[in-house]
Formats: structure tokens, sequence, C-alpha cells
């Protein structure tokens, strides 16, 4: 979802989701692409699809969510695919990098027997009611798996869950924490809910609304009220969840 932001603006919104599933697998990225970056919403689409699919990839042929090299070898994948990508764009390599290519990944991946949380950047996650910020980073400079292109590598985040539901989501995020509503219904675990599992528009419209400004008429003081959106910046959230959750 576009942040309210961004919309004023007329920037684009620069984070983008995926996801793979199939029978007994499923995998949910949410990338988001560095503010700073002209075109940044370009490398976090790419990334989330690229990422998604090499996860899934793995998952098909028998590898493991909790197995760190199953994410280690998805990572090293979608490096080799930015670089080919970069080799046949014109102009300054650092350049394209620097305006396409910055983004943050928080992504999950779940089978009938394991699921684990993988991220580099910013971001949060929560497993089942339990939520987990990711940052903030020194100067407001998260790492971002671009710089894996310049030797610039940083760690991942990597953690093993045994959670019936996995909800991850961009830095965005962090401004639904103001919002009182958000926080007594449980955070980003409210969004693991079968509304939102079953129907998944629902959570789109949900932040739709929540990215937009509301306005209403005092007739008494003869004025209008607005209230600022909830959602300022840009957020992307993904859910995975066991079918047999609640």
């Amino acid at each position: 979802m576009t942040g309210a932001r961004h919309a004023r603006a007329a920037r684009n919104g620069q984070d983008a989701a995926a996801t793979w599933r199939e029978l007994g697998a499923a995998v949910v990225v949410v990338c988001d692409g560095c503010s700073a970056g002209a075109s940044s919403e370009v490398g976090a689409r790419l990334g989330a699809a690229l990422f998604a699919g090499a996860v899934g990839a793995r998952l098909r042929a028998g590898g493991s969510p909790d197995d760190p090299t199953l994410w280690h070898a998805a990572r090293t994948e979608v490096v080799r695919s930015l670089a080919d990508l970069l080799e046949r764009m014109p102009g300054d390599r650092s350049d394209a990098i620097r305006e396409h290519f910055l983004f943050t990944i928080v992504a999950a991946a779940m089978t009938r027997d394991a699921s684990a949380v993988w991220a580099l950047g910013d971001g949060a996650y929560a497993l089942d009611g339990a939520t987990r910020e990711l940052g903030p980073f020194p100067d407001n400079q998260p790492p971002y798996l671009a710089y894996d292109l310049t030797g610039d590598a940083a760690d991942a985040h990597f953690e093993v869950a045994t959670a019936r539901s996995i909800v991850v989501a961009t830095d965005g995020a962090s401004d639904l924490a103001t919002d009182l509503a958000f926080v007594s219904r449980g955070g980003l675990a409210q969004f693991a809910a079968r509304t939102f599992v079953d129907h998944p528009d629902a959570l789109r419209r949900h932040l739709a609304v929540l990215a937009r400004a509301g306005e209403r008429i005092d007739w008494d003081e003869r004025r209008v009220v607005r209230t600022p959106a909830v959602l300022q910046d840009d957020c992307a959230i993904g859910v995975l969840a066991r079918e047999d959750a609640s």
C-alpha cells in the first residue's frame, strides 16, 4: 500500500510483496525500496518475486525452511540475477544499483514440518502473538541485498519458528503502532485472522483505509476537521497461516 506521504508527493509506492505456494509449502516475501532511489520500487518488486521463487524452488526440491543453507543459496541466486541485469543496463553500475536495486527483505517460509523467518534490513514480523522488530539501524541506513554486489554483504537475520501463523511487514508498519485500535487488536498478529487469510484483498482494503486521511464537518464550529492518515509510509504485509490455525 502506498503511504499517504508518498501519495501527497505523487511518488510511486516503493514496497512490494510476492508469494509462492504449492501443496504443503508456502513462501511470502515483502521488500521495501530505499526512498533515496529514484525507482527503487523496480528492485523491490523484482527482488520480492525472485526471492520468493528461489526459496520456493528449494522447498519443492525437498529443502526445509529451518535450514539456513537454503536461504543462503536463495540469496546467492537472487544476487546473481541482479548482477546479470546490471550487465545489460547502460550507464554507470553504481548509479544503477543506487537508483533501482536498494531494497530490504523480510521473508517467511512454512511447510508441514517447519517454518522460519529470514530478513535483511529493517521491518517486523509476528510469530503467533509475538512481534519482533528489525532495526532501526544507525543513520537510518539498513543493509540491502544489493550491497552483496559491492562487496559489503551484511549478515542476515534468521529465526526458526514453530508458529501456526507468521506475519511479515516492511518498516512502514511501524506507523500502525500509533493507532490505538490497531494496538488493542494485537498489533501485527491480527493480520493472521481468517478474515485476511481467506480473503487476501481484505488486507489491502484495510491498509487502504489506514492510508487515507479522515474528514468530518463540525457543524457547531462551522469548520472541517481533518484527521491525518495513520499509514504515512509505504507498507507491505504478508501472511502465512496453517490451515488448522484458528
